[in-house]
Order: structure tokens, then C-alpha cells, then sequence
């Protein structure tokens, strides 16, 4: 992961909840370094992908996802979902 992370953490916008699932969605999806998911997740594309994970996962929160036992498999979905889709786009 990307050393700016601790950086991230300590980020006042990011609310508690938002870093509790950020991490775990990067933890249980073993998503790994690099720039291509920013872009997907629509964000801005300078970030590397644990920060764009933040950032999604944040403005998901901020558009009203309710969090609850599911919010973590409800994330995990939309992000594998986006995945699928642009998948399907390039093939």
C-alpha cells in the first residue's frame, strides 16, 4: 500500500466510519497498488488506488449509504460490480 495512507488516515473529511471500510474493503479485496482504479471509481485520477478507495467510499457515505452489519458487503459489491462493467467494456 502506499506509504501516504497514514497520511489519509489522519485526514479530517475522511469520517470514521469511511476509514473503518475503506481499510477493510482494501483488506478483504486484496486490492493492490497502482493508479488504474481511480479513474473506475471515478475520482481524481492522481490518486493511487487505496486513496481513491477513500475518496469512493467517503462520497458513497455522503450520498447516504446507510451504515449498518451490510455496508461493507454492499460496498464490496459496487466495487466488484464497477469492476464487471468496465471488464465487460474493454472485451
Amino acid at each position: 500500500m502506499n506509504t501516504n495512507l497514514s497520511r489519509l488516515n489522519s485526514c479530517t473529511w475522511f469520517s470514521v466510519q469511511t476509514k473503518t471500510l475503506a481499510s477493510q474493503l482494501l483488506l478483504n479485496l486484496q486490492i493492490q497498488q497502482g493508479v488504474q482504479l481511480a479513474s473506475l471509481l471515478g475520482v481524481n485520477t492522481i490518486l493511487y488506488n487505496d486513496e481513491a478507495v477513500y475518496v469512493w467510499v467517503q462520497r458513497l457515505l455522503d450520498d447516504g449509504l446507510i451504515v449498518d452489519d451490510y455496508a461493507l458487503s454492499t460496498l464490496e459489491t459496487a466495487f466488484i460490480d464497477l469492476v464487471i462493467a468496465h471488464t465487460d467494456q474493454v472485451a
